[in-house]
């Protein structure tokens, strides 16, 4: 029963991202990494705020006690990867545009496997 529940989640997730248009690191830095606040919302209805500046420097306030902080990004292949705070290692993010013009961001938490016979 359990994985007949991943799988109806994962085939939903799926149709819901194909809707989506994924947006490049170019995109991103023309249109979202420019200065400005981005007001975020995190997948358990968390608020706060970015600034990504041209220079690399991101700063993060609101959220969670001691989340807020500075750090660093910059651009990959497919989307960015920052560190904040006292982090000990960067995570990567690709984006992609919703339907109303906002994007979801969404963690890469590693590389893909390959398997063969």
């Amino acid at each position: 029963m359990r994985g007949w529940l991943v799988l109806i989640l994962s085939l939903g997730f799926a149709a819901s991202a194909a809707a989506a248009e994924l947006i490049g690191p170019k995109e991103l830095e023309a249109g979202w990494f420019d200065g400005r606040t981005i007001s975020t919302t995190g997948p358990r209805g968390g608020k706060s705020q970015f600034v990504f500046a041209k220079d690399g420097k991101v700063t993060r306030t609101g959220g969670r006690a001691g989340s807020s902080g500075d750090g660093t990004w910059r651009l990959d292949d497919d989307g960015f990867c920052m560190k904040l705070g006292q982090a000990k290692r960067e995570s990567c993010y690709l984006a992609m545009k919703d339907g109303d013009g906002a994007l979801k961001v969404i963690r890469r938490s590693g590389g893909a496997f390959t398997w063969t016979r």
